[in-house]
């Protein structure tokens, strides 16, 4: 008979509000349906939605809530889901409980930080079995159809890319946290990495292993996922669709679509969206979040982060204006002080963004702009050795998922490059204040349906250079 098997997720002991994510976490649906649909009995524990991430002074509450929960199971697999680095030492506890409290129980520990830092998890006196590096549906399934016992020492399983199909699709309806008229209800359509540097289950920097569910299945998830009336559907993909013609055919279908009752709020790069592509964005009533990252052509020739930097540039302004005069809501986001930034790089990105700023008659899309935050991607040569040969990068804590600190401070702890040497680790004080003044200034030329996260007509906007009643008049990006 298959083993009972529990998927826990174990919140995130010092990642405080940085780590809280939603109340459905869709990489935990998607292995619970894949269980389920194989017939192997499957159950969920969420403590973030069941005890809480803890603050500095209920640490210990966390842990006696957790032993308590974890008295009353009853399995023969657990799954312990560190999806990132903010829960691999709150992993670590829930496996020591674990172990401690079934001494005979299998454990498993999947997600991104298992996958990239596969040694964190295997070491004398490890509460872990398996660990699983890449996507862990399939190796889940079979540990748990051949009822594996314990191998003795921690050994690696490799969770190799499947094919996404109807026959995956995650099922929302068999997930127990799944409720009606939640705020966000989030969603993956797409899985591998559609840019270098981007989040991997694999190999970072591969688009030739992103692949999605096909345009018929998305959309019915689509469907599924509005009946539950949540106030938006939020696609986690890092980029909406790195394939033309599959994301042309989803926006399509969805800006044609009258019934659609619930938005979709949706994530961009500029190297994979058009105007056309905003043209059904607009149609569709979608919320955009447009990543730019930065616009300094100098910072994008350094990292090699685009292969045509000013056409970059060039690009993600006249996508930012054009999503204006669309009147399409959502967020501009920027990323400063990340290895190689330097007052000049981070002076270009202001110097523009101000230009931009100034020539908008009014607005749709917010500023938004953080600190880098180091995660770890790769091996340690290439997180670690490479900036710092290249540009002088320090990370204060380089471990810092290891560290009983706040998480948060610790990762962005980071001194970009030797012309910032003078500086405190992570300290803004050379693009915030600047920033927030343009982002203050952007914000209160917002239109009143983009202040309540709608659309905006397409002709406010039709003071803008060029876009008479919104409409752009030669499309140099189509």
């Amino acid at each position: 008979m298959p083993a009972r098997t529990l998927i826990v997720f174990p919140a995130s002991l010092y990642g405080g509000r940085w780590a809280t994510g939603p109340r459905v976490k869709p990489e935990l649906v998607s292995m619970h349906t894949m269980l389920t649909r194989r017939g192997i009995e499957a159950g969920v524990l969420d403590l973030e939605n069941e005890v809480g991430n803890p603050g500095a002074v209920d640490r210990e509450a966390f842990f006696a809530n957790t032993e308590r929960l974890f008295g009353g199971v009853e399995a023969d697999l657990i799954v312990i889901s560190c999806s990132s680095s903010l829960q691999h030492k709150a992993s670590l506890a829930v496996g020591e409980i674990v172990r401690r409290l079934h001494p005979d129980v299998t454990i498993a520990v999947s997600g991104f930080h298992p996958s990239v830092r596969p040694g964190d998890f295997i070491y004398d006196g490890s509460p872990f079995d398996y660990v699983i590096v890449g996507e862990p549906e399939l190796p889940v399934c079979e540990l748990a159809a051949s009822a594996a016992g314990r191998p003795g020492e921690p050994a690696v399983l490799d969770g190799v890319p499947y094919e996404l199909s109807a026959d995956v699709a995650p099922d929302y309806s068999l997930y127990p946290y799944i409720k009606s008229q939640l705020p966000t209800l989030p969603v993956y359509f797409s899985r591998g990495c559609p840019y270098p540097g981007a989040a991997c289950m694999r190999v970072p920097g591969q688009p030739a292993g992103w692949r999605a569910f096909p345009v018929d299945v998305t959309l019915r998830m689509i469907k599924e996922l509005c009946e539950y009336e949540p106030g938006r559907i939020s696609v986690m993909d890092p980029s909406f669709g790195l394939y033309d013609a599959w994301r042309r055919e989803v926006l399509t279908a969805l800006a044609a679509d009258r019934n659609l009752r619930v938005p979709l709020s949706i994530s961009a790069r500029p190297e994979a969206f058009t105007r056309k592509d905003l043209d059904l964005v607009y149609r569709a009533r979608m919320r955009l979040r447009l990543d730019v990252e930065t616009l300094s052509p100098k910072l994008l020739q350094l990292t090699g982060a685009s292969p045509h930097p000013l056409d970059y540039v060039d690009k993600a302004l006249d996508l930012m204006t054009y999503a204006n005069a669309k009147g399409i809501p959502g967020v501009i986001t920027l990323v400063f002080n990340r290895p190689g930034e330097t007052r000049e790089t981070a002076n270009e990105t202001l110097e523009r963004l101000t230009a931009y700023v100034t020539a908008q008659p009014n607005a749709t899309l917010r500023l938004a702009a953080t600190s880098w935050a180091y995660l770890p991607y790769a091996d340690e040569s290439t997180d670690i050795d490479f900036p710092a040969e290249r540009y002088g990068t320090r990370y204060m804590h380089a471990e810092w998922w290891r560290e009983g600190i706040p998480f948060d401070k610790a990762a962005r702890a980071v001194i970009a490059s030797t012309d910032l040497s003078d500086l405190e680790p992570g300290d803004d004080s050379y693009w915030r204040p600047r920033f927030d003044e343009l982002a203050d200034e952007i914000g209160r030329k917002l239109t009143q349906e983009a202040q309540r996260g709608a659309r905006s007509h397409e002709a406010v906007s039709s003071g803008a250079a060029d876009v008479p009643h919104g409409f752009w008049i030669e499309p140099r990006w189509h």
